[in-house]
């Protein structure tokens, strides 16, 4: 039934621009997108206003979704710049079920922490809250409005995100509630109703901005599917952190 209405709802909407939609239909649009696992090239920016320092990461983003509806993800940067100064720095995130992996491959570091507490649902990694870049990916309408006031907005004209596509689509969301988030800006490819970049500001006025590119759906090469894997490194060799859930 689930995905007949998602069909149907494709229909429905090609017959109308989406430069024309509402906020709702576009919702709607987002949460009837599904994916089984996708790929992306990633470009990440952290401006620190504390500190004044600009942080640029560049690397690669992989999602996948069991037929268990497990949701996994990771974040591979292999690039750091700060000022001027540009670095190889291998530095992985891995989200898998209720545990996230933090892997530091130049200090050889693994850090584990589980996310949730034992008997709770599992997490969607990119759901709005929950990662460090949030993609809703099929997240519902209803969760989203609940959480947040939404509006649309154009394609920013400066900055990273000016090089999107003309016809992306942005929604600026609002919390509703005191959250981490002052602001967050979500832009979406009308075709896919995936998501190619993201703007956020914190309440501590930390700006971070995200950018997808040459994404790829439904296509993981073993080694990917090797690299969504939690798999801890040989203590011999690697500093081992593990963080069970504390309440």
């Amino acid at each position: 039934m689930h995905v007949l209405f998602g069909m149907l709802l494709a229909v429905i909407s090609s017959c109308f621009p989406a430069s024309e939609q509402s906020v709702e239909e576009i919702l709607e649009n987002i949460e009837a997108a599904k994916v089984s696992s996708l790929t992306a090239n990633v470009v990440y920016i952290r401006l620190d206003p504390i500190l004044d320092r600009r942080e640029i990461r560049t690397g690669k983003l992989l999602y996948r979704e069991s037929d268990n509806k497990k949701k996994e993800a990771a974040i591979l940067f292999d690039t750091l710049t700060i000022g001027r100064r540009r670095e190889e720095k291998v530095k992985h995130f891995i989200f898998s079920g209720r545990w996230m992996a933090e892997v530091d491959h130049d200090k050889k570091q693994f850090i584990k922490r589980e996310l949730i507490a034992p008997g709770e649902e599992d997490i969607n990694p990119f759901e709005l809250g929950s990662g460090p870049i949030p993609l809703p990916i099929g997240q519902s309408k209803e969760s989203i409005l609940a959480k947040f006031n939404v509006v649309r907005i154009p394609k920013p004209t400066e900055g990273l995100l000016a090089s999107l596509p003309e016809e992306v689509i942005g929604l600026h969301l609002l919390p509703k509630e005191d959250d981490e988030w002052e602001s967050i800006d979500l832009f979406y490819n009308p075709k896919t109703w995936l998501p190619v970049g993201v703007n956020t500001i914190e309440i501590d006025g930390t700006k971070r901005v995200s950018r997808l590119t040459d994404m790829q759906m439904n296509v993981l090469s073993q080694e990917e599917e090797n690299l969504l894997s939690i798999k801890t490194p040989d203590p011999q060799e690697w500093s081992i952190d593990i963080r069970p859930w504390v309440q």
